[in-house]
């Protein structure tokens, strides 16, 4: 009898913990949805191409901003799964308002993806909506 006690208590014990760490694995994953919007001082896996890929960057939209101070930011936009990749999609662009200080919205200077396997950056080519690797020169 107190052996089937003891049994009852350690397996509801069990089970307790078990969802307990179903929960804290399920609010890290909500906490990386919500902090989607990357500045520069991140520290995912991603963000140091990305940091690279802004600071090396031929786009002309992207060297202004830099060229007149303006914080570039970026943000995680969404995470694609083909056949045989899985593409980080990166906005790449900063904050901006009426001269008020209303009306805020996110001006795009351009988009890259990231192989999360291979880390290869592509830019995204808007105009033949294809991909074009990237080589930092």
């Amino acid at each position: 009898m107190i052996l089937n006690k003891n049994i009852i208590l350690v397996s509801v014990l069990f089970i307790f913990l078990s969802c307990n760490n179903k929960t804290k694995l399920e609010d890290k994953s909500v906490d990386k949805k919500i902090d989607s919007s990357l500045v520069l001082n991140s520290q995912n896996w991603y963000d140091s191409l990305v940091y690279d890929y802004i600071n090396n960057s031929e786009n002309e939209l992207i060297k202004l901003a830099l060229k007149d101070n303006v914080k570039v930011e970026w943000i995680l936009d969404q995470i694609e799964k083909t056949d045989s990749k899985n593409y980080y999609i990166f906005n790449i662009g900063q904050s901006v308002s009426d001269i008020d200080g209303t009306n805020t919205r996110f001006s795009s200077n351009g988009w890259i993806y990231i192989d999360s396997i291979s880390k290869i950056v592509y830019e995204y080519d808007l105009p033949n909506d294809s991909l074009i690797v990237w080589n930092k020169k």
